[in-house]
């Protein structure tokens, strides 16, 4: 599991703790969206908003009428945190509204960058082979056009940390090279990928340290826990013990499935 709720399952083995622990970092690079601590701050400051607390003036001086403030923050507290889920509900379908539309304005900005890039091709075809334009200057070109709606996409869906201009343009010539689909374009701003799938500079783990309660050298046993942790956050690996299986043949005689129909008159 890792400290925001993704989690894996992997076969190891018979290994060691450190052992099994090198095996699940090398598979958590590859499987695991890359860690997006931007997602979780909107979850902390609208708990932060709901637990704050009330401040209680007595009109009548200090120490008069206690049990009425308390009454009143009891009550208090008690339609704030009933009111909690509406608003909750209400602050997700804005936001799911706001990536629709603006997820809908880019998946158009990009169609027709492509068709324009497919223009330039055709164009291109005809021309001397010293005047013809390299991908990389191709995606320069079609790059402004697009621009701002995935700017806007990014921001929205808190990815814009993830993602330079610089590395964008790469990924732009890399599919004008290869003849790629917008939608191939897409997908990596689209559904966030593995953490290989980014610049080593945004993984935000690279040191990571093993907590366990046994000596890092004894096998793995069912129900042990131990914890990789980096700057960020956490891996937390729960082993479970996989089921014996026990396998039988039986030998079915091919005879004994032949019969014989007869037909009355």
């Amino acid at each position: 599991f890792r400290s925001d709720g993704e989690s894996r399952f992997y076969s190891l083995g018979l290994l060691s703790i450190q052992r099994a622990a090198l095996v699940v970092l090398e598979n958590y690079y590859k499987d695991f969206t890359v860690y997006n601590p931007a997602l979780l701050t909107a979850a902390k400051s609208r708990a932060a908003k709901h637990m704050a607390g009330l401040k209680v003036y007595s009109v009548d001086g200090p120490g008069n009428n206690a049990a009425g403030q308390s009454r009143a923050m009891i009550a208090a507290a008690a339609r704030r945190r009933d009111s909690s889920h509406n608003e909750l509900y209400y602050e997700e379908a804005e936001h799911d509204r706001r990536v629709k539309k603006r997820r809908a304005r880019l998946v158009v900005a990009v169609e027709e960058a492509f068709t324009h890039i497919r223009r330039l091709q055709d164009d291109e075809q005809q021309k001397a082979p010293g005047e013809v334009m390299d991908p990389l200057n191709a995606a320069q070109s079609i790059f402004p056009s697009m621009a701002r709606a995935l700017q806007k996409y990014l921001r929205t869906t808190r990815q814009q940390h993830y993602h330079t201009m610089e590395s964008i343009l790469q990924h732009l010539a890399f599919c004008v090279t290869n003849n790629m689909t917008p939608k191939a374009f897409l997908e990596r701003y689209l559904n966030p990928g593995p953490t290989l799938q980014y610049d080593k500079n945004r993984w935000l783990a690279s040191q990571w340290t093993l907590t366990s309660e046994e000596a890092v050298t004894n096998g793995l046993k069912d129900g042990m826990v131990f914890t990789l942790k980096c700057l960020d956050f956490s891996l937390i690996v729960v082993v479970k013990k996989i089921p014996f299986i026990k396998l039988s043949e039986e030998f079915i005689d091919p005879k004994s499935h032949k019969f014989v129909l007869r037909l009355q008159r």
